[in-house]
């Protein structure tokens, strides 16, 4: 009897479909957590900070789901002195959403990219994402929520 059972376990494990990676499995954890706030709209600026050390905050407004308002603000990298220009940039990629969207992408080769996802307390969402390619010199891109705020 213990042999049937032990061969009925081996089976069924040999059978079963592994599950999601474990990162993609806790942005898609917090993803539902986020979900489940219902926040409809918000204002969130996001500073994204490329492997040049080049800084960009984008400010927006979002409202379900579409982003209502944008603006930019950069920060020179070392090299280009004192004055820089903003960058051309999909607004979508810095709702919640498309933060989501863009560790849910990276997440997958998540070894190959350092990658990193924190998220915030209260809603869930991610705060910080840094991803840092092992087999490239001074690649490392980060987005970091810097403002986050609900509106009525």
């Amino acid at each position: 009897m213990r042999f049937i059972i032990l061969c009925l376990s081996l089976c069924v494990t040999a059978c079963t479909v592994p599950g999601p990676s474990e990162p993609v499995a806790q942005i898609a954890s917090a993803q539902n957590l986020w979900r489940a706030q219902n926040v409809r709209r918000y204002r969130i600026a996001v500073q994204k900070t490329n492997a040049r050390l080049r800084t960009q905050t984008n400010t927006l407004t979002v409202e379900d789901g579409r982003v209502t308002h944008q603006t930019a603000t950069c920060v020179p990298a070392p090299r280009e002195g004192r004055t820089c220009q903003v960058e051309p940039f999909d607004a979508n990629e810095f709702t919640v959403d498309g933060l989501f969207q863009t560790a849910l992408a990276l997440a997958p080769a998540s070894a190959q990219y350092n990658l990193r996802v924190d998220f915030d307390a209260q809603y869930h969402f991610p705060k910080f994402i840094s991803r840092d390619e092992k087999a490239r010199a001074d690649d490392e891109t980060t987005w970091r929520v810097v403002e986050f705020q609900p509106l009525p």
